[in-house]
């Protein structure tokens, strides 16, 4: 456009020049074919000139419309497209034959609900094994058998299970309802298989030694679970034997002692549980003790339950009765008395192949009976396999006022032992 306007101008000034020669007279036969010519071919110049510039701007123009209309339809495109992702179908499977779970990868597996219980999840799959899973890492849960339920604030219930990532509903012949999933304390298959609620885990440890030294260590363990809704049952075993060289090729047993504890919870809240009953038996005649029953009943709290670590308490009164191998001239071979029991359980992930897990059980008895005694056991499990752990435990036993035998000797306060063991989980 600029350029237009100044052949315009020129062509202005060249008609103004033209008229003042004709004004003053002088210009007469000056205006020729030549100077008309002239003056046509600076008019049809600029006029093309005018011409190539308007088109130039109409194209321009043409091209900033395109570009708008183009960038309209990138826009409709991806929000159409957006809108599609939004609203595809998510493939959920149909729980008839199996249970299915889908992590919050988005990976699905298919199996069989063993149990949820403090935040964890048994689940057994043909390719996998028996898996244990945080229960914060599943997305989606569908049973596709009736499971017994306890729910915070509303108790035990039974139906088949649709758990999403933040419902639960429960669904069975009379209704159907629907809870927040953070409520859920706990679930167990209500099949008509018992064996689905136990959970069974075996160790055994072994040492041989030839040569200078004959010696057998023989260690084994046995944990056993049954865990419904509301309740659970716990039964821990522990043996030690361990024999060696007397001299003559004979070996002599050094060390037979055994431990078994059970007790049974029932949760009345999430973190909240009633022990109706527990007791413990313990023999080791190396220390003087024939056999030590233990028979109570107390409370407990879970005071940090959040999939990767879990601390207890519990504890209560106790009937103790302490039977002993020998004692001395007058001395009561039994002893009886009312103790006050306090149970520890710290469970803490390391990794996803490593825990760690602490026992610490105190009681509290009269003196005759060996005062305060405490049992505690740390246990390093290392997985190898889905079922198959390597477990390495140190054991400290403690009895502070032990009683002496009838030959006058008295056994040493303090026993300890480490132990390496390889545990399979049934």
């Amino acid at each position: 456009m600029p350029l237009f306007v100044l052949f315009v101008l020129a062509m202005k000034a060249q008609v103004l020049y033209y008229l003042c020669f004709l004004s003053s007279g002088i210009l007469t036969k000056m205006i020729h074919e030549a100077s008309i010519s002239k003056f046509a071919f600076l008019f049809l110049f600029s006029f093309s000139v005018f011409a190539e510039d308007t088109t130039g701007s109409a194209s321009a123009d043409k091209d900033a419309k395109d570009a708008e209309e183009s960038q309209a339809i990138i826009k409709q495109v991806k929000a159409a497209s957006e809108d599609n992702s939004n609203n595809a179908k998510v493939w959920i499977p149909s729980a008839k034959k199996f249970d299915w779970i889908q992590l919050t990868s988005n990976e699905w597996l298919k199996g069989e609900i063993k149990g949820m219980y403090k935040d964890s999840l048994e689940f057994d799959s043909d390719k996998l094994d028996l898996l244990t899973i945080d229960w914060e890492d599943v997305k989606i849960l569908r049973s596709h058998k009736v499971n017994n339920v306890n729910i915070e604030g509303i108790g035990a219930t039974s139906g088949i299970l649709e758990v999403t990532d933040k419902q639960l509903e429960v669904i069975n012949d009379y209704e159907n309802q629907t809870y927040d999933r953070s409520k859920l304390i706990s679930f167990a298959p209500g099949g008509e298989k018992e064996r689905e609620l136990w959970a069974i885990k075996a160790t055994l440890g072994l040492d041989a030694r030839q040569g200078n030294t004959d010696q057998l260590d023989y260690t084994a363990r046995l944990n056993v679970k049954r865990r419904a809704s509301t309740t659970r049952f716990l039964l821990d075993y522990i043996g030690n034997i361990s024999k060696t060289n007397g001299g003559d090729g004979s070996l002599v047993e050094t060390i037979n002692n055994h431990r078994l504890n059970a007790s049974y919870d029932y949760y009345k809240t999430r973190y909240f549980f009633y022990t109706p009953v527990f007791a413990e038996f313990y023999r080791d005649p190396f220390t003087n003790i024939d056999l030590k029953s233990t028979l109570g009943a107390g409370v407990g709290y879970t005071v940090i339950d959040n999939g990767r670590t879990e601390l207890s308490f519990a504890g209560g009164p106790a009937f103790v009765k302490t039977e002993f191998v020998s004692v001395g001239v007058g001395e009561s071979s039994s002893e009886s008395t009312a103790a006050a029991v306090l149970r520890t359980n710290y469970d803490f992930e390391l990794t996803k192949t490593v825990d760690f897990i602490a026992r610490y059980n105190i009681q509290y008895g009269n003196q005759a009976s060996g005062g305060y005694t405490h049992h505690i056991i740390l246990t390093f499990e290392s997985e190898i396999t889905g079922s198959l752990d390597f477990d390495t435990s140190f054991i400290w036993d403690r009895t502070s006022n032990p009683t002496q035998a009838a030959d006058g000797t008295t056994p040493v306060p303090d026993d300890y032992r480490i132990s390496f063991g390889i545990s399979y989980t049934y």
